[in-house]
């Protein structure tokens, strides 16, 4: 199923699927989707160890991850 979406992220089906859990972002982009992982809450070192988790299991699959920049920091820059 070739659909501009799956063109622009390299995926082969049009499912995107956001979770905050990173078996299911693997699970999902390893089956041809886009999984987002959910990672607002996250401290930085937490991030960096479920990221890398994700990178070792996906199998060079893409995948997202969701953060969320708070209005009072964008200002700041």
């Amino acid at each position: 199923m070739l659909s501009p979406i799956c063109a622009m992220l390299g995926i082969e089906f049009p499912l995107l699927a956001f979770s905050h859990c990173r078996d299911v972002v693997v699970a999902v982009s390893k089956a041809g989707g886009m999984g987002v992982f959910g990672a607002a809450a996250l401290p930085p070192e937490r991030l960096e160890e479920e990221l890398a988790w994700i990178d070792d299991h996906i199998g060079g699959r893409p995948y997202g991850v969701d953060l969320i920049v708070p209005n009072s920091f964008a200002e700041q820059g």
